[in-house]
């Protein structure tokens, strides 16, 4: 440069000294070789290292480097340049900014290069919540199938969301959304609807939300659930209409499948209360005939062996002993027709629950067994104070069947032990009747309460092996369970429960 050429930089950083000086933005002036001419105040602060003369590239942070060494190369040429950088920090970027470069020109030639750069940190940040925003806005309707759209009533379509054409099966590049070619779409049965509330926002200004039905271009049906909005200026004039439009098709069709299953099952009570009013008109029949039919002939059958042993003339002892065993099979069938009738019984009596003194009727049932056998040793515990919410009726047979089956298994057990008693176990009371008698397999648990099961020989308990399914339809009235637990020689225990009503 001559002595012409060198007066100009002086002037030029008078010129950026009055001009930028004060500016919050970074102010740089090169010359055209890139070294520093000016710094101002704001620069300088991020920059304190920053002294004239030096290259300005040493400023800026190194992957930004070569997009300011095209710019500048491009402004040494005459143009104008704009590029965004950012100054990263130890934890990523601290700070955005947009930098301007543009040629300072002295008559027909250029001296200088300024280098303008504005913080857009809190812009840029902006720009980025947007973006996540918006993100996850697709991503939300695309889950809940869920789409949206926006009508300015000056235009003649519609702004629709990337979910709204996925709902409807189109794309942008085959489908421009207008309100007549949307009513094409619209199932003829529910196009009517449509209109009308349509109407109603336009001309009435009252949102709708309703359920329609749409065609895919591939000819298949959807189910929608639409709701529109209207936007008023401050006139109260309709400016824009905005919606939402959710996919509802799989409710729909698990709609319809709940409503075929309902129908289905209301099908299936219907013939299973039938079957099970016949079944009670056949229990009836059998219960008045087990009364009446049975009970005549038994009678008939006792009486007749009762006079053949009163008869003057003795009989052959034969002949007695098979009387004798003429009167045992005929009181055996008379307890089992009792004990049919009972439970009979169980599944029609109407069930009255009401407060019972478990130890009182213990101890009443176990007073009518004494009478029994009287001479027998037998040790009884009942713990006192035992109540319960049941049938009055239906828990005496309860007590009966359990404490009878106690003091029947422990006749061979000297002296016996029978108890009554309860325990809690996870807030739930069980009552329990135990004894130390015969006991039965545990592996034949599973049996307890068939009917006309018994885990015992005939010839060394009596029963009719109805009893515990007595027990068992009881407990289960009330809404409990009963359970065994015994060992073979170390006699029995019989849990039940009586949750609340």
């Amino acid at each position: 440069m001559g002595a012409g050429d060198r007066s100009v930089p002086g002037a030029v950083v008078e010129a950026m000294r009055l001009a930028h000086g004060a500016s919050p933005e970074l102010v740089l002036a090169t010359d055209l070789g890139g070294s520093l001419l000016f710094v101002n105040g704001t620069a300088a602060a991020r920059w304190p290292q920053a002294a004239l003369g030096d290259p300005a590239l040493d400023l800026i942070p190194g992957d930004a480097k070569d997009r300011f060494r095209a710019a500048f190369a491009k402004v040494a040429r005459g143009d104008f340049a704009r590029i965004e950088w950012g100054e990263r920090g130890p934890g990523g970027i601290r700070g955005w900014f947009v930098a301007s470069l543009h040629p300072i020109v002295d008559g027909d030639r250029q001296v200088a290069v300024v280098w303008t750069s504005a913080e857009v940190t809190e812009l840029k940040r902006t720009e980025e919540r947007l973006r996540r925003t918006e993100t996850l806005m697709v991503d939300t309707q695309g889950v809940a199938h869920l789409g949206t759209w926006d009508w300015d009533l000056s235009l003649p379509n519609a702004t629709w969301s990337d979910e709204l054409y996925r709902i409807y099966g189109l794309t942008p590049q085959t489908y421009t959304p207008s309100y007549d070619a949307y009513l094409t779409m619209v199932h003829p049965d529910d196009r009517q609807r449509v209109i009308d509330a349509t109407n109603r926002v336009f001309h009435e200004h009252i949102p709708y939300s309703h359920d329609e039905r749409i065609y895919r271009p591939d000819g298949s049906i959807r189910h929608l659930h639409t709701w529109a909005h209207p936007v008023l200026d401050e006139t109260g004039t309709l400016r824009r209409l905005v919606g939402v439009c959710q996919d509802i098709t799989d409710q729909k069709v698990a709609e319809e499948q709940i409503h075929q299953l309902n129908a289905d099952l209301e099908r299936r009570v219907v013939e299973r209360t039938r079957t099970i009013e016949n079944s009670m008109r056949d229990l009836e029949a059998f219960n008045s005939m087990v009364s009446h039919d049975l009970r005549a002939p038994l009678s008939v059958i006792q009486m007749s062996a009762d006079l053949m042993l009163r008869e003057p003339e003795p009989l052959p002892v034969r002949v007695t002993e098979k009387v004798g065993r003429i009167q045992r099979s005929v009181a055996q069938m008379t307890n089992l027709v009792d004990d049919l009738l009972t439970l009979a019984r169980v599944a029609q009596a109407p069930l009255e629950r009401t407060v019972v003194d478990l130890s009182a009727l213990s101890t009443a049932i176990i007073t009518e067994l004494r009478l029994t056998a009287p001479a027998r040793d037998v040790a009884i515990a009942i713990v006192p104070g035992l109540t319960c919410s049941a049938d009055p009726g239906l828990i005496r047979a309860v007590m009966t069947n359990l404490l009878g089956n106690a003091w029947k298994y422990s006749s061979r057990v000297s002296p016996a032990l029978i108890e009554v008693g309860s325990v809690t176990t996870d807030d739930q009371v069980e009552y329990f009747v135990r004894d130390n008698g015969a006991g039965f397999d545990p592996k034949e648990a599973h049996r307890l309460f068939l009917p006309f099961q018994r885990l015992h020989r005939a010839d060394d308990f009596v029963g009719t092996g109805v009893g515990l399914t007595i027990v068992q339809r009881i407990i289960e009235r009330h809404g409990g369970r009963v359970r065994g637990e015994s060992l073979p020689g170390e006699g029995a225990t019989f849990f039940f429960d009586l949750p609340s009503a």
